[in-house]
């Protein structure tokens, strides 16, 4: 994750992008722009879906994952992420599977995202 994030930073750079080092939240526009850039790139994943297009679903799962990450580093999340995605897991895995549909059950534990700010 640290090596792509950092490919996404060079992007930033390049377009002068913002890039910011602590976590913090962003303007409400900023906010709004990289809505709107991830929820482009998932409405084109499902076009790859519906038109059976491997290559197309292929690229389109990393143009989700660059614009996520370029939204984690506007957040200025980069150095964290990692141990929230970790902590994200070990959530997850408490998670119970019933009926094709994995929800929380009576076992399941909440991240503690908390110590990570």
């Amino acid at each position: 994750m640290k090596e792509d994030l950092e490919l996404v930073k060079e992007f930033h750079r390049k377009f002068k992008i913002p890039i910011n080092q602590i976590p913090q939240l962003i303007s409400k526009d900023r906010a709004e722009i990289r809505f709107n850039v991830m929820r482009e790139e998932v409405e084109e994943y499902i076009e790859g879906v519906n038109n059976n297009d491997l290559q197309n679903i292929a690229r389109e799962l990393a143009d989700i994952l660059y614009s996520t990450y370029g939204t984690v580093i506007e957040h200025g999340l980069q150095d964290k992420m990692p141990q929230i995605f970790r902590e994200i897991h070990k959530a997850n895995m408490t998670r119970e599977y019933t009926e094709s549909k994995i929800r929380k059950g009576p076992d399941y534990k909440e991240p503690n995202l908390s110590k990570f700010f």
